[in-house]
């Protein structure tokens, strides 16, 4: 992702008179470069004028500060209009100008996941904090009691192993405490096939992002074909299946979605009203950040989110879609009325959403001075 950067070239003396005041006073990204052309300084501000005047303006010895007016060639900064648009630009330069360390620089929270391998021949449950293709994650997690809960209420509840053993099937592990209990299926003694398992596996995913409903009505409906079938001792092991499932709800309410469907677009303001940023956000990663005119959202913004979501899905460095997931669940845990997140999915109707928006906006519009007089005399 590239991001346009408004170029001063730094003169000490007519900086502060000449070049300063004609700052922005606002929020931006910023990056100070020494008289070799070395990148010396990468950082944001909420105040892009008060800070470069701390920088470049007399210094007293009583402030320890960074003292650059002999050693500055020139400035390049970015304006922003949102904490997520300065995170955001901010994490990118670092990533660009320090591949090695950038991670450490970040200024966003990063989110534990769980991951569920379907590749094992008996998945667990895992906790990760990275992302790899072809295994299925979840999240964000904000707390490690969270994660812990909906853990032990998917190994109570869909009996998947907790054990730390590589199980392949006929190597029963008698001295295992969960082996001795029965709290998993115990698929090391071939108590359970592969198939089932991961049938289970399935039942537990579905759990994890809410789809209750939908488990509900696939056990009722085994159930009463066994019924009908006069199979009663198996439709009530199903029935006992989802009573616990019931109360495994109650225990853990949270549902979190899957990082392959973690599609939003989040719209952001800009310099003008007329104006909106919107990130396009696929499977965690922020594949197109772009800016449309406010008139336009209602014809553009669809027909863009139909060519964004369906083109093949490209390759993507892995590190990058999970500090991307990140930052944009970090706005999801804590909201800010200026970042506005759009599910992006089946059933979600973005041309009438913004359809919606717009009216809603051309009501919260401020009657023009002298209008409301006019109106009450029916002019």
């Amino acid at each position: 992702m590239q991001f346009e950067f408004t170029t001063v070239v730094y003169d000490r003396d007519a900086f502060l008179t000449a070049t300063l005041p004609s700052l922005p006073k606002g929020s931006a990204v910023y990056k100070i470069f020494d008289t070799r052309g070395q990148l010396i300084v990468l950082d944001k501000t909420s105040n892009l004028f008060q800070r470069l005047e701390r920088y470049f303006g007399e210094h007293s010895e009583r402030v320890k500060d960074l003292d650059l007016r002999e050693i500055t060639s020139r400035i390049e900064f970015r304006r922003t209009w949102s904490p997520f648009e300065t995170t955001y630009v901010l994490y990118v330069q670092r990533r660009e100008h320090f591949p090695k360390t950038y991670r450490r620089m970040r200024t966003f929270r990063l989110f534990k996941l769980m991951k569920l391998n379907r590749k094992q021949r008996f998945p667990r449950v895992y906790a990760s904090k990275q992302i790899k293709a072809g295994v299925d994650y979840f999240g964000p997690f904000v707390t490690r009691g969270q994660f812990a809960r909906l853990k032990t209420s998917l190994e109570r509840t869909f009996k998947l192993r907790p054990c730390l053993y590589n199980i392949r099937g006929n190597d029963p592990h008698p001295d295992c405490l969960y082996f001795q209990m029965h709290t998993c299926s115990r698929p090391c003694n071939d108590d359970i096939g592969r198939e089932a398992y991961l049938s289970d596996v399935e039942a537990a995913i579905g759990f994890i992002q809410g789809h209750d409903e939908e488990l509900a009505a696939n056990l009722m409906g085994r159930i009463s074909e066994l019924a009908a079938e006069e199979k009663f001792e198996e439709a009530e092991l199903l029935r006992r299946q989802l009573e616990k499932i019931q109360r495994a709800r109650k225990e853990s309410k949270d549902k979190f979605p899957s990082v392959w469907g973690f599609d939003y677009l989040v719209l952001l303001p800009s310099e003008s009203t007329t104006r909106t940023k919107i990130a396009f956000v696929r499977s965690g990663s922020i594949v197109r950040f772009d800016e449309f005119e406010a008139a336009a959202l209602v014809e553009a913004v669809p027909n863009e989110t139909a060519r964004v979501f369906s083109e093949p899905y490209r390759t993507v460095n892995r590190e990058w879609q999970y500090d991307e997931f990140c930052l944009v669940a970090n706005y999801l845990v804590h909201p800010l009325k200026s970042v506005e997140l759009l599910k992006v999915g089946a059933g979600i109707d973005i041309e009438e959403y913004f359809r919606k928006r717009a009216a809603s906006r051309k009501r919260e519009e401020p009657t023009p001075v002298g209008q409301e007089a006019n109106d009450s005399r029916g002019i």
